[in-house]
């Protein structure tokens, strides 16, 4: 296998060398299970985010772009199985950069749960605490009150 981050490598046409090695299998693997299983996520089908109002918005947000970056790496990746090279859009470069964006759009999600939202997180959790107790009192005491008093009077 010659150097897989050579230009030459890169810019080979798929019927310029092997379309099934070991770096093409793993793509195929990764993006194909990437894909369904952001899909699932994404319609949840599996129910992620449901129990938590305030991740099912990240949570969507996150599987929508994966999904949409996973589908054009498996688009790329059937063309070059195919043997297309209109347009060079067989090249190897194209999954290189379907990778890099998938990577850089991973990164950007763990910041966002490690530092963004925490501070989220704490200040739902301070306005829910806040609203409990300031909820309205029932005029004339609460109706448990009322009956206990009813009863001691008997």
């Amino acid at each position: 296998m010659q150097n897989p981050f050579s230009w030459s490598y890169l810019n080979a046409q798929p019927y310029q060398g092997a379309v099934w090695g070991s770096l093409s299998i793993a793509f195929l693997v990764v993006s194909s299970v990437g894909f369904v299983g952001s899909l699932l996520i994404y319609y949840d089908v599996i129910k992620v985010g449901r129990a938590n109002r305030l991740l099912r918005g990240p949570i969507q947000q996150a599987t929508g772009i994966a999904s949409v970056i996973l589908g054009i790496g498996l688009i790329f990746f059937a063309l070059r199985v195919m043997d297309v090279s209109a347009f060079g859009l067989g090249k190897r470069l194209w999954l290189y950069l379907v990778t890099l964006a998938g990577l850089i759009e991973a990164a950007y999600y763990v910041y966002y749960f490690r530092v963004v939202y925490p501070p989220k997180a704490r200040a739902l959790e301070a306005q829910r605490t806040k609203q409990r107790y300031l909820a309205p009192a029932v005029a004339g005491g609460s109706g448990t009150a009322r009956k206990r008093n009813k009863k001691k009077k008997r």
